[in-house]
């Protein structure tokens, strides 16, 4: 069977027969970064938040499929669902239904002492971020969401609702190097993404005048950062970086990772001073 399409996204059989999501290498260096955020991140706040709750309004089909070798990985949801300690609740949400459908059958399919307590919604993630809303738990409570678009598939805006009066830590992806490709187009998602237009005139500066990919990436990652800064977010990082080829080649993405308390920070720089094939520090 061909793989399918969705908005960029490629379907491909896994191995139990439901759809996976076929992904580059770089994907598996992500994937482990979350892994030991999640670990860490459960490990060290369950017994002080015994109701930890995960948010992914990009959650996929749960299982990504190497393009390069076929390996087959879990998903941010499903690695969250299998980490050390576990949250109390899923809220997991993606705009592909055949996604949708597959995720949740691999978490009733979990062996895990419980079944995970997952709210599954379909749909784009400025519109099911708005229902999540509806059914988070109390704001008193600490969560962890990712967010794992496709390209810049989200606003601002709705990451500052979902965040409002909220503990919640955030890994972000943010894709870089599609900014570095349209840099002088007008991209709309571009900048709700960025909360508006106030990075552009130094950014397109900075790449008119060849300056050093490094000089603009840096612009993009301040101004954004300056943005989690104005919404409560005192401890926000940008160490981590993927590049095409380990060690050399253009910087594919970098995760952003936020927090309003120093804990927070503290796990982020734990895992982040860990040195594996493709991640760097940015450096820059």
């Amino acid at each position: 069977m061909p793989p399918k399409k969705s908005r960029g996204q490629v379907s491909i059989p896994a191995s139990d027969g439901l759809p996976a999501l076929e992904v580059s290498e770089h994907t598996r260096e992500k994937e482990a970064v979350i892994e030991d955020y999640t670990d860490i991140f459960t490990s060290g706040m369950s017994k002080m938040w015994p109701r930890l709750y995960y948010v992914d309004p990009f959650a996929g089909p749960g299982i990504c499929r190497i393009r390069e070798s076929d390996d087959e990985i879990d998903g941010s949801p499903l690695l969250a669902a299998k980490s050390k300690l576990g949250f109390r609740s899923y809220f997991l949400g993606d705009n592909n239904p055949e996604f949708v459908k597959a995720l949740r059958q691999r978490f009733e399919n979990l062996d895990t002492p419980e079944k995970p307590n997952a709210k599954f919604y379909t749909g784009f993630a400025n519109v099911t971020v708005r229902e999540m809303l509806k059914e988070l738990p109390n704001p008193k409570q600490l969560g962890l969401a990712v967010i794992d678009p496709w390209g810049w598939d989200i606003s601002f805006e709705t990451i500052a609702s979902l965040c409002e009066n909220r503990r919640l830590d955030l890994v972000i992806y943010f894709p870089v190097y599609h900014a570095i490709l349209n840099w002088n187009n007008d991209i709309p998602a571009i900048d709700q993404f960025m909360n508006g237009e106030a990075y552009k005139e130094k950014f397109r500066a900075a790449m008119s005048h060849e300056r050093s990919q490094s000089e603009a990436l840096r612009i993009l990652l301040d101004a954004y950062k300056a943005e989690l800064t104005q919404i409560g977010y005192k401890f926000v990082r940008d160490d981590y970086s993927v590049r095409l080829t380990p060690g050399r080649g253009r910087i594919q993405y970098c995760l952003v990772f936020a927090s309003k308390n120093e804990r927070g920070a503290d796990f982020w720089d734990k895992i982040a001073g860990r040195t594996e094939s493709g991640q760097i520090r940015m450096g820059i």
